[in-house]
């Protein structure tokens, strides 16, 4: 019997195999060698499972916005479309996890790919959305708190020092001790960048920092707050001036920014890749640019397995 771990390493390689076919670039022992491992039940078994998942991703676009799909028989929801735009629409053991519309069905605010948004909140605070971003309001007499379902925020806080200014992302929250900051929910992980004052973040296991002006933090979901790290605020904040500014910022947090303003998806077939180090300056009108600098400056290679799925993987 093949264990569970035993189970997500065949998935791993099924997936690996998928890209590599599929990329146009597999060389004759390359093929040879995919014929003998798919030659275990089991192996085939995995592979057919990618490739199906793979190909609904083709025929259906861009999952994050045709969720709902009609068939030939009326209003119902066809494989494909439940495949793409389910709660967590996983291929390959998390390879891919879909930005779900469902999330804003939750939000009071919320954006699309491309689209930012400044929202003037009912205390005088103003919040400024980024693309694919939602956000839910809990406001009362003694409190103002707010959850970041996903995307990012940049906050400019009214005072009012008898109702706390809390914003929670993932497991943790940033409480305001001053007005303006910006919360980046992304992956699993939640940055906190401080233009101005002050904030304090907990993290998931209660631990807990203060961020000032000038500052960024990030804790993992499940984890501690990370190290402090000296910023350029004009340069966390570019997104609002149309630019994307990356100082040595990992690749997966970088993937995540460009997701939110290219149609489709981009996507990685190794985890390790998300912790390669980018810096550039790039135009979020041309989303697609910081995918050609990551392929010319990394190890890394871009598979198009659809117009709206591209998977990168090592070199």
């Amino acid at each position: 019997m093949v264990g569970k771990s035993e189970n997500g390493a065949i998935m791993d390689h099924a997936t690996a195999w998928f890209v590599r076919i599929q990329s146009g670039e597999a060389t004759a022992e390359d093929r040879a060698e995919h014929a003998r491992w798919m030659s275990e039940p089991a192996n085939l078994q995995e592979y057919m499972k990618v490739a199906a998942l793979w190909s609904d991703f083709d025929v259906v676009g861009d999952p994050r916005k045709d969720n709902l799909q009609k068939t030939g028989r009326g209003n119902l929801l066809s494989r494909r479309g439940f495949l793409a735009g389910s709660a967590t629409a996983i291929v390959a053991a998390g390879v891919v996890t879909a930005s779900l519309p469902i999330a804003a069905w939750t939000a009071d605010y919320s954006t699309g790919t491309g689209e930012q948004r400044v929202v003037k909140l009912a205390d005088g605070s103003t919040a400024s959305l980024d693309a694919e971003t939602a956000i839910a309001l809990d406001f009362t007499e003694n409190a103002r708190a707010l959850r970041l379902i996903r995307g990012r925020v940049f906050f400019d806080v009214a005072k009012d020092p008898s109702r706390p200014f809390r914003v929670d992302a993932g497991d943790g929250s940033t409480t305001a001790l001053g007005t303006r900051f910006a919360v980046h929910k992304w992956s699993d992980n939640v940055t906190i960048a401080v233009e101005e004052s002050a904030v304090s973040v907990v993290a998931s296991d209660r631990t807990s920092v203060i961020v000032r002006q000038g500052e960024n933090v990030t804790y993992a979901t499940g984890g501690g707050v990370g190290a402090i790290e000296r910023i350029d605020a004009d340069a966390e904040t570019a997104w609002r001036r149309g630019k994307l500014i990356f100082e040595n910022r990992p690749l997966g947090q970088v993937i995540a920014d460009v997701n939110r303003y290219r149609s489709g998806m981009i996507t990685m077939t190794d985890t390790a890749l998300a912790s390669m180090r980018v810096t550039g300056i790039f135009s979020i009108d041309n989303p697609d640019g910081v995918l050609d600098a990551i392929t010319s400056a990394l190890p890394v290679r871009a598979v198009y397995l659809s117009r709206y799925l591209v998977v990168l993987s090592s070199a």
